[in-house]
C-alpha cells in the first residue's frame, strides 16, 4: 500500500495510470509483441493499447484482463503500485 499523500484523487489516479502504462509497454516488450500484435492477441484497439501505454486512459477491469491473459500474466501484476525494478 502506498502512503497517502497531500495530492489530489486526481492526481494520484493519474499517477497510477502513468505506471499501469509503463507496466504494460514493459511486459508487451518482454513477450516482444508490438502494439498491433498484442491487439490481435488480446481482442483490443491498438490504438487503446497505445493510449493505456501511456497513461491517458483509464483501462477496463475487462480490458485489462484481455491484455494481461495475452501476456500471459495476472492482471494484478499490471496494476500493483508496489515498486518495482522492471518499470
Amino acid at each position: 500500500m502506498t502512503q497517502r499523500t497531500d495530492e489530489s484523487p486526481d492526481h494520484e489516479l493519474e499517477q497510477h495510470l502513468a505506471a499501469m502504462g509503463l507496466r504494460l509497454r514493459a511486459a508487451r516488450r518482454r513477450a516482444d509483441l508490438t502494439q498491433g500484435e498484442l491487439a490481435d492477441l488480446s481482442g483490443v484497439d491498438r490504438g487503446y493499447i497505445s493510449r493505456a501505454e501511456h497513461g491517458a486512459t483509464n483501462v477496463t477491469v475487462l480490458t485489462l484482463w484481455r491484455l494481461a491473459r495475452a501476456l500471459n500474466m495476472h492482471a494484478a501484476d499490471l496494476l500493483d503500485d508496489r515498486p518495482s525494478s522492471d518499470d
